[in-house]
């Protein structure tokens, strides 16, 4: 991918502008902002921007690990704790029925996505609060924050999927939020992305605050805008797969309002919003390289069910993201897994940015809606478009007798370790397709709603979401 240079963290910008207002033997705790502490602030809009950021990004990496493992393109053999297979792989039965286990690590960091939506709620109110800001830099932080928002949300759409799931977080944590239907955990995504898109619109020039370079053009409201649109296009996609009439189309008006463009190189391919790490002190390294965490390694089904070309050449999406251990490693535990034989090159440095979305990711759900609509002829161009230019493959003549599949395969080489796998292959019904390593193994259809949120409810109401 792209390597986006990096700036300084915002946080540590807005801890510094924050402190030097006001009275100087005063200073609110900015390790637990509230609303009222840093409403009054210059910068209380700032840090608690920054603290979606930095919220989504640092959970980034136990979420596509998570699903990864889930959808078979890699493992995590953490060599003093086999519950990262265990717990993933094997689960527990219970009647007969493998499952995961709710008190394990396979929880999917509920909390963490219910926190952000907690921190967009926080920052709308203090902007809210902030006399000095604008109506149309009020409008920008609120599309922000209800981007940010909709993606927390859309993690939990992912990982829970017909449990379904709360999509508020109560003032009053002593009485958790309802459950509703995974269809409606959906369609609160898309409305949070909606009401976006208008704040968006209505934002003037720019945000009060500054973006890292992760957000390189697209760092003004007009240009967010356009990331917020491929989200919704995302979304849409996931939705028609799941039986929504018109949500095919709609992802395709999406697309014609966010960054996609054809692609020529693999640049082309690589235009869209990242999240970035750094060395600096005090700031996060990218966990999915492998010198940063040498236990997240992969799935040997990638190299497997590879493409050549017409030369004999292997799909190029392989050959730039997995190579071979010079020696297998071994799964933690007894009975737990095969050797690994290979890891990721995904992410080439400890501060190789990992995308939030990009163009080839695009161009792939415009190829999705095409096909689902009868526009098998721009499905195809499309495909060929990322098949050659990403992996230099020769183009196809047609889609084949299986469409989606053709399809499927060209979102497991170009999405490697993006977080797409697991959900692609559940929402097209094709779970049963990944493989299993050991008879004692089996593959998860949801993420389980963690024993803390279960526990807070009454045991008459927990059957009924899955606990």
């Amino acid at each position: 991918m792209t390597r986006i240079s990096w700036r300084a963290p915002l946080l540590g910008a807005a801890l510094l502008g924050a402190a030097a207002c006001g009275d100087k033997l005063t200073v609110p705790d900015y390790n637990r902002p509230t609303v009222e502490g840093v409403a009054g602030s210059a910068s209380g809009t700032a840090l608690l921007a920054a603290g979606m950021l930095i919220q989504d990004r640092n959970n980034t990496f136990g979420y596509i690990r998570d699903v990864s493992v889930f959808g078979r393109e890699g493992y995590y053999y953490y060599p003093t704790d086999a519950r990262f297979v265990s717990h993933y792989l094997r689960g527990q039965t219970v009647s007969g029925v493998a499952q995961l286990d709710p008190t394990g690590f396979a929880n999917g960091n509920w909390a963490a996505w219910y926190r952000n939506l907690k921190n967009g709620e926080n920052l709308i109110a203090t902007a809210d609060a902030q006399a000095s800001l604008s109506a149309p830099q009020k409008a920008a932080v609120k599309g922000f924050a209800r981007t940010f928002q909709a993606l927390a949300l859309y993690r939990v759409a992912v990982t829970r999927d017909s449990i379904g799931a709360p999509v508020e977080v109560p003032s009053d944590v002593s009485q958790p939020a309802p459950f509703v239907s995974r269809d409606a955990v959906w369609e609160r995504v898309s409305a949070l992305l909606e009401q976006a898109k208008a704040d968006l619109a209505g934002g003037g020039a720019s945000f009060p605050f500054a973006l890292n370079s992760g957000f390189a053009g697209f760092d003004t409201p007009a240009t967010f805008l356009k990331f917020n649109r491929a989200l919704a296009a995302r979304v849409f996609a996931n939705r028609g797969s799941l039986g929504c009439a018109a949500c095919y189309g709609q992802a395709l008006t999406a697309l014609g309002e966010s960054f996609i463009r054809n692609a020529t190189s693999r640049a082309d391919l690589d235009v869209g919003v990242y999240h970035i790490y750094s060395t600096a002190n005090g700031d996060a390294l990218n966990g999915m390289n492998n010198s940063a965490d040498p236990n997240l390694l992969a799935h040997a089904v990638t190299v497997t069910t590879a493409q050549k070309n017409a030369l004999g050449v292997t799909d190029d999406r392989v050959t730039r993201k997995i190579a071979k251990l010079a020696t297998p490693r071994g799964a933690p535990g007894s009975g737990n897994g095969i050797p690994a034989e290979y890891f990721f090159t995904v992410y080439a440095t400890t501060t190789t940015p990992v995308a939030i979305i990009r163009n080839e990711e695009l161009l792939l759900i415009r190829a999705e809606a095409n096909l689902q609509t009868g526009k098998t002829t721009e499905a195809l161009a499309d495909i060929n478009m990322v098949r050659t230019v990403s992996g230099g493959l020769s183009p196809l003549t047609s889609l084949g007798s299986d469409p989606i599949g053709t399809l499927l395969y060209e979102r497991q080489m170009s999405l490697l370790l993006e977080g797409h796998r697991w959900n692609d292959m559940r929402r097209f019904k094709r779970l049963a397709q990944l493989p299993l390593d050991l008879s004692n193994h089996f593959v998860a259809r949801v993420m389980p709603i963690p024993k803390d949120e279960c526990d807070a409810r009454l045991p008459s109401q927990r059957p009924a979401v899955g606990c």
